[in-house]
């Protein structure tokens, strides 16, 4: 639901045509860019049109072409959006909604620690120490990005704590958890292949 609150809530700033709302998206709400690509922007907006929370006006406004020729800046026809009644009472218990909820939930990751005996220790370190280089990577990312975006306001900084503290933690977590299996501390269930090992070649300083 947060790429609906997302596309309601840019649309509460201003009405927008479609192209637009992702280049605010882009710009302003950088850390979702990447999770609501043009074909899902356009495929919630539909839905939200057909729910009665947003409506389409063609107007005649300053936009840039297609492809090649979007630097061309000119006065173009665009269906754009608007936000409704009750599109705003609609994004207003959404908001509370889950801003105030808490919907525990596994991950894919869960799901495969049931069955991590099926794996070596020394496997099962080294594919956990693969998914820490990974958060890392993304940790950085955020960092830099934080660090290159000038953007200070409250929401920014929120936004980026909570992101930059679930990575932290899964950081944590896996520091942890290859530790104990390197070291024997954690034990695999009977059934486990003989062939498991509690030594690793991977580990992490």
């Amino acid at each position: 639901m947060y790429k609906q609150v997302m596309l309601l809530g840019v649309l509460l700033e201003k009405p927008m045509y479609g192209q637009q709302i992702r280049e605010f998206i882009e710009a302003h709400h950088d850390l979702f860019a990447n999770h609501i690509k043009k074909p899902t922007i356009y495929y919630q907006l539909e839905r939200l049109v057909a729910d009665g929370y947003l409506e389409i006006r063609r107007e005649t406004v300053e936009a840039p072409g297609p492809g090649a020729a979007h630097e061309d800046v000119a006065l173009r026809e665009r269906d754009v959006y608007y936000i409704t009644e009750q599109g705003k009472d609609y994004f207003s218990t959404l908001l509370r909604d889950m801003i105030s909820k808490f919907t525990p939930g596994l991950s894919e990751v869960d799901a495969c620690l049931y069955f991590l005996h099926h794996l070596t220790a020394e496997e099962a370190c080294k594919l956990l120490h693969e998914r820490f280089l990974l958060v890392e990577a993304y940790h950085s990312t955020v960092v830099q990005m934080m660090a290159s975006n000038h953007t200070s306001d409250a929401a920014h900084q929120l936004v980026n704590d909570h992101k930059l503290t679930l990575l932290e933690a899964e950081m944590r977590w896996l520091k942890h958890t290859i530790e104990q299996i390197r070291t024997g501390a954690l034990q695999f269930p009977p059934t486990a292949p003989a062939t498991h090992s509690a030594l690793a070649t991977n580990s992490i300083d």
